[in-house]
């Protein structure tokens, strides 16, 4: 889930294995070029006379189904059984400037209409370049700051309930609140994240991917554990059910039904992904290159295609 998200709704955390397992705190820090690319990028479509942006964040609403959609040009809405997704802009007031807000943030639902999100400012306005962790309480149209304005950019980001945790982009670093993004304290990851995930169930535990594999804590970052080898891109989303769900860059799907201890096959999504989610039900969601946003609704199995994103 890509995908202070929102820190939202930014965030983002059930035992440790033995002692034989690799520990994290050895581990090289990759190069920049395990990063994904930036939000700025805009890949072709595969068909059309358009081009597709980049996605960079997926997150729906809890009670209506509503899909944000953020991307290097634009946020974009796609309300439930809909088939075109809507851009549209938010309006963020700090005390030290205001503007327009849409492209590349990394947005997370807290709740029905709630969102924490981290990003850039549109271009125009008095904001700074790095917006830390901004929150809005009606469905993206205002913000207000929380947090880290004008000194973070929050790349990967994940909330749940008061606990929040995101990524300084392209940094070995991972930043975590347990106050609702009032105040963080920083953690040192393996490596530099591609993406991390919070259990529901305990958000303590944190799940992310490097260039090296899979790592979790059990402890809000504290030490790491590696738990499988992931040789591509891996994206992450953990469902509230309890699966946590990769998928690697060649559109593999696999579960874990035991916090990433083990991992079984699922199906592909179909392409390459940069970023996925879950929703509340379950139903994991993928953004392709191409700007396709597919779904699937039997654990990874089988995705259809919801909306294909063209500019």
């Amino acid at each position: 889930m890509r995908r202070l998200t929102p820190l939202i709704a930014l965030v983002l955390l059930a035992g440790c294995g033995g002692d034989d397992e690799p520990t994290a705190s050895a581990t090289p820090a990759p190069t920049a070029t395990a990063t994904p690319a930036p939000a700025e990028t805009a890949q072709p479509a595969d068909s059309g006379g358009g081009s597709a942006p980049y996605v960079g964040s997926l997150s729906v609403d809890p009670e209506r189904g509503t899909l944000m959609i953020g991307t290097g040009l634009g946020l974009f809405r796609l309300e439930e059984g809909a088939k075109e997704a809507k851009p549209f802009d938010g309006e963020l007031e700090t005390p030290e400037g205001a503007g327009a807000i849409s492209p590349n943030l990394v947005l997370r639902y807290t709740g029905p209409g709630r969102l924490l999100g981290s990003g850039h400012p549109k271009g125009g306005g008095t904001l700074p370049e790095d917006l830390g962790l901004i929150r809005s309480d009606d469905d993206g149209r205002t913000w207000t700051s929380v947090s880290l304005l004008g000194e973070e950019d929050l790349h990967a980001l994940d909330v749940r309930g008061d606990v929040i945790a995101g990524q300084p982009v392209d940094a070995a670093r991972v930043l975590v609140s347990t106050d609702g993004g009032k105040s963080f304290e920083e953690r040192t990851p393996p490596a530099v994240p591609v993406d991390l995930d919070l259990d529901p169930a305990d958000p303590r535990r944190i799940a992310l991917t490097t260039a090296d594999g899979v790592f979790v804590s059990n402890d809000g970052g504290g030490s790491w554990r590696q738990r499988d080898v992931a040789t591509t891109e891996t994206h992450l989303a953990w469902s509230e059910q309890g699966q946590l769900y990769r998928v690697d860059a060649a559109g593999a799907v696999r579960v874990s039904e035991d916090g990433g201890e083990s991992w079984a096959e699922a199906g592909n999504a179909g392409g390459s992904p940069s970023t996925i989610t879950v929703d509340a039900q379950g139903r994991l969601y993928a953004a392709l290159a191409g700007g396709s946003i597919v779904r699937s609704d039997d654990g990874g199995k089988s995705f259809d295609e919801l909306t294909k994103l063209t500019t």
